[in-house]
C-alpha cells in the first residue's frame, strides 16, 4: 500500500498541472487565442502546447503558469527525495487510477459563460486543487489510499492553519504539499488583485 500511496502523488500533481493549464488555455480562448477557440479543446492540451501559452500576453494566465512551475518544482522535488523514477511511476496504471479517483472527487467543470465567469471561477478552481492536495496529504499521512469519511470535511478546519504556517509536518512528502497549497494560494490572492484592478 506504502507504493501505491507514494506513487499517485505525481499522479496528483499532474493532474494539477492539466487543469492550471485548461484554465488557462480557456482564458487564452476569450482574448489572445481567440482565433484557436472551437478548434483545439483545452482538455485535449499536450506538454507541447505549454509554449503556445507562454506566448499569451495575459496577466491572469502568466500567474496560472506561475503556477504550474510551482506544481512542476514539487513534483521534481517529491520524485527526488523518494528516490523515484518519474517514467516508472508516471508508467503505473494503478498510481494513476488512484489519482484520478481522488482528482474526480474535488475537481468540478464550470460552465463558464464568458472571460469573467472564467475569472470568478478560478477561486474555485483554487479552492479545489488545495483540497484535493490536503486529501492526498491526508494519504500520505495515514499511509493509506481509502481515508476516513470525516477526514473530508477535515480540510475547512485546517486550510487557515495550513496557509498560515501553523500546520505543520515532519514529513518532508506532506510539508512539500503543504507548502504548495501555500504557494498556489499565493497566485490566487495576485489573481484576485488582478481582476480587481479590471474591475476599477
Amino acid at each position: 500500500m506504502e507504493d501505491v500511496v507514494k506513487g499517485l502523488v505525481p499522479h496528483i500533481l499532474s493532474f494539477v498541472i492539466n487543469e492550471l493549464c485548461k484554465n488557462g488555455f480557456l482564458i487564452a480562448y476569450e482574448r489572445d487565442l481567440a482565433d484557436l477557440k472551437g478548434l483545439v479543446s483545452a482538455d485535449s492540451i499536450t506538454a507541447d502546447d505549454f509554449e503556445l501559452l507562454e506566448s499569451v500576453d495575459d496577466g491572469i494566465v502568466k500567474v496560472l503558469l506561475k503556477s504550474v512551475d510551482k506544481v512542476i518544482d514539487c513534483s521534481k522535488t517529491y520524485l527526488m527525495i523518494n528516490n523515484l523514477d518519474e517514467l516508472e511511476v508516471m508508467e503505473n496504471e494503478e498510481y494513476n487510477q488512484e489519482a484520478s479517483n481522488s482528482y474526480h472527487i474535488y475537481i468540478l467543470e464550470w460552465d463558464s459563460k464568458n472571460y469573467q465567469d472564467l475569472l470568478f471561477n478560478l477561486n474555485s478552481v483554487y479552492f479545489s486543487i488545495s483540497q484535493l492536495l490536503y486529501h492526498t496529504a491526508c494519504q500520505l499521512r495515514l499511509n493509506t489510499v481509502d481515508i476516513p469519511e470525516e477526514m473530508y470535511d477535515e480540510f475547512l478546519e485546517h486550510y487557515a492553519e495550513v496557509l498560515h504556517e501553523r500546520l505543520i509536518s515532519e514529513d518532508k512528502n506532506i510539508s512539500l504539499l503543504y507548502d504548495l497549497i501555500i504557494g498556489l494560494n499565493m497566485d490566487l490572492c495576485e489573481i484576485d488583485r488582478l481582476t480587481w484592478e479590471r474591475e476599477d
